[in-house]
């Protein structure tokens, strides 16, 4: 006869809770790319999304449902950036480079001399952007995050944050403008 515990282990899960996991297989590694942009910290990221899915998990617990999950759950990481962002400290380059050694030694360790150094001005550029983005105001980055690194669409985008399409394309110019000339770069 089993016990109490082992007969709960083995119960089936509600058809909630299998939407739920069928929204982390689908979305947990796109949102760990958008707070890592956001951020530019790996394990701050990694904690936000794993904090994005706990309290996913609490909504539908307490028997809340959720028609759509792509939006719910970057509804609720936003808003953990957006928390992030009021404590968060600023990271010098090396910090940064120091989060992915390996992907550092990737960059130089095969191709021809000219591909490395087309990586590696690639890879300064991105690098630049990516401390750059957070001179940029909050409205600036989350769209742009949306957009670019998502690959929301604006409607998409405008649908998540309550604004028109308009406002949404308005913003992204913007924010693109302003990283041009915040860096120099002609070709963003």
């Amino acid at each position: 006869m089993m016990g109490r515990a082992s007969a709960e282990a083995f119960r089936m899960p509600s058809p909630q809770e299998r939407t739920f996991l069928e929204a982390f297989d689908t979305h947990a590694d796109a949102l760990f790319r958008h707070a890592y942009f956001r951020l530019s910290n790996r394990e701050r990221a990694a904690d936000l999304t794993q904090e994005t899915f706990l309290k996913a998990w609490e909504y539908i617990r307490e028997k809340n449902e959720v028609q759509h999950w792509k939006g719910f759950l970057y509804r609720i990481l936003n808003n953990l950036i957006v928390d992030e962002y009021r404590k968060k400290k600023e990271e010098s380059l090396d910090a940064i480079m120091e989060d992915d050694p390996i992907h550092a030694n990737n960059l130089v360790s095969h191709g021809s001399r000219e591909e490395k150094e087309e990586r590696l001005d690639e890879e300064f550029m991105i690098e630049k952007l990516r401390l750059l983005i957070p001179k940029l105001p909050e409205q600036h980055r989350t769209v742009l995050s949306l957009r670019f690194v998502d690959g929301f669409s604006l409607k998409e985008i405008s649908s998540l944050l309550h604004l028109s399409e308009n406002v949404v394309s308005v913003r992204i110019h913007r924010a693109v403008a302003r990283l041009r000339a915040l860096s120099g770069f002609t070709n963003i």
